[in-house]
């Protein structure tokens, strides 16, 4: 073959190799492309179970964020909460009115409820779904000791809540009138009676069902009219991610009573041990940590106050060696601070639960208090019994020997130290064994120690 004949068909090959090269990248984007395209939004689920503060505050807004971010056809909250705090109830109010994302407030499964700062919450959402065995409402204001808040000033929280519920109620559609009615005078409602009053939009026994009623429902969001497409989205459930579990612990009261006394006596302890370093760093840390768990409790501060006054007791009682007097007087100070320390005066938001320290708890601190006071203090008192070890009461009596002649001043060899000693009458040879009779700044008084063999000459031990 000719070798340009060579060279053409060389070419003819390589332009059909490209050829077929770019029909099977063609094939696999519009392959990709189609399978992108047949994939629906997903629908994502969140929690909220347990009382509203901070920590889930910071979850709900997570979620919706993330939500919009996956272009998601429906955000929904499973509800279950007594209430919470004002702040973050509001927090979480403002997130599902402006969310982009159709969102689903549904009270479930069977049994949970929607109380306090729930029925905001719930109320706030595009669509309101309830399960059989649900209830929502109660929503009055209460003072910290759950009793009736009197006067004017329940008359202004009170209007405020209601003003602040009818708005959202107002917003989605719903029964306002009923809302208010829930702050006012803490009217409750099942799932089927809200269904019949417009405050709940459907009653579904589950969440396969709820996403099928849903189903080409068009609700408005923030930023318009979306219609949801729901039936065959895949769910996408975006639990609480290990922070936020860590820190919705730290705000139970009791784990943040517990973080403050374990670091008090933790700090306790460095003090009467210095150098030790770990109780020290594990008391600042545990303190720090009940601090910030504080920063969402309501707190008494007079309470605190008597909690850092016992454990200032347990010093003194140390130091002064009140033989526990004092320590008694710390523990009384414990417990009444503790029991004080979640009951702040005056009203409380009716979005506010309440909040207490376990009684296990408070017993067990304060039995530990009493062992690790009474254990400092009994140390204590037996290091002040203890014969001094050193001084001149120490070296009264001590005996050595000499290691000049005593006439009647010399040296003497005591406790292995050499010391400038003054014989009491007569002379005394080297060697000889002696006895401390007193002690005059640094020379000793001393008498010649019959008792004892005298040392031979050259040794110059002295005697045990």
């Amino acid at each position: 073959m000719r070798p340009a004949r060579r060279a053409a068909v060389s070419t003819r090959r390589l332009l059909l190799c490209l050829l077929l090269l770019g029909a099977g990248l063609a094939l696999l984007l519009s392959s990709a492309a189609a399978s992108a395209a047949s994939v629906a939004p997903p629908v994502v689920v969140a929690h909220l179970n347990g009382e509203v503060d901070p920590v889930s505050a910071r979850y709900v807004d997570r979620v919706v964020h993330e939500a919009e971010g996956d272009h998601a056809a429906a955000l929904v909250l499973t509800v279950d909460t007594p209430g919470g705090l004002d702040t973050s109830m509001r927090q979480m109010v403002q997130d599902l009115l402006n969310s982009p994302i159709p969102t689903v407030a549904y009270v479930g499964p069977s049994g949970a409820r929607a109380a306090s700062a729930g029925v905001f919450i719930t109320e706030a959402a595009n669509v309101v779904a309830m399960a059989p065995g649900t209830n929502i409402g109660a929503a009055h204001p209460v003072d910290s000791s759950g009793g009736n808040i009197q006067g004017d000033l329940r008359d202004k929280i009170t209007n405020d809540a209601a003003a602040y519920i009818k708005g959202i109620a107002d917003r989605r559609g719903r029964n306002d009138t009923w809302v208010q009615d829930a702050v006012k005078n803490s009217v409750s409602l099942t799932a089927e009676q809200a269904v019949q009053q417009r405050v709940a939009d459907t009653e579904q026994g589950d969440l396969p069902a709820l996403l099928r009623w849903l189903d080409g429902r068009t609700v408005t969001t923030a930023t318009g009219s979306v219609t949801m497409h729901t039936a065959n989205a895949p769910v996408v459930a975006l639990d609480p991610n290990p922070i936020e579990r860590v820190f919705q612990l730290l705000i139970d009261p009791t784990i943040a009573y517990l973080l403050l006394t374990i670091g008090f006596y933790a700090i306790l302890i460095e003090l009467f041990h210095p150098g030790a370093l770990v109780p020290g760093v594990t008391g600042a840390i545990c303190v720090i940590l009940a601090f910030v768990s504080f920063a969402t409790l309501p707190i008494n501060w007079a309470g605190l106050l008597l909690i850092l006054l016992a454990v200032a007791l347990f010093v003194v009682d140390v130091k002064a060696a009140t033989h526990g007097a004092l320590t008694v007087a710390g523990l009384v100070c414990l417990v009444f601070g503790s029991l004080m320390l979640y009951n702040p005066p005056g009203p409380r938001s009716p979005a506010s639960p309440a909040a207490a320290v376990a009684l296990p708890a408070l017993v067990a601190v304060v039995l530990i208090g009493a062992a690790v006071s009474l254990l400092i203090v009994g140390s204590a008192v037996r290091v002040m019994r203890r014969p001094p070890l050193t001084g001149p009461e120490r070296l009264a009596g001590a005996t050595g020997v000499a290691t000049s002649a005593l006439d009647p001043s010399g040296v003497v060899r005591v406790q292995g130290q050499l010391w400038s000693a003054r014989l009491r009458a007569g002379t005394l040879e080297a060697g000889r064994p002696v006895r401390v009779v007193a002690r005059q700044g640094l020379t000793l008084e001393v008498e010649p120690d019959e008792t004892r063999e005298p040392v031979p000459a050259g040794q110059g031990r002295e005697f045990p």
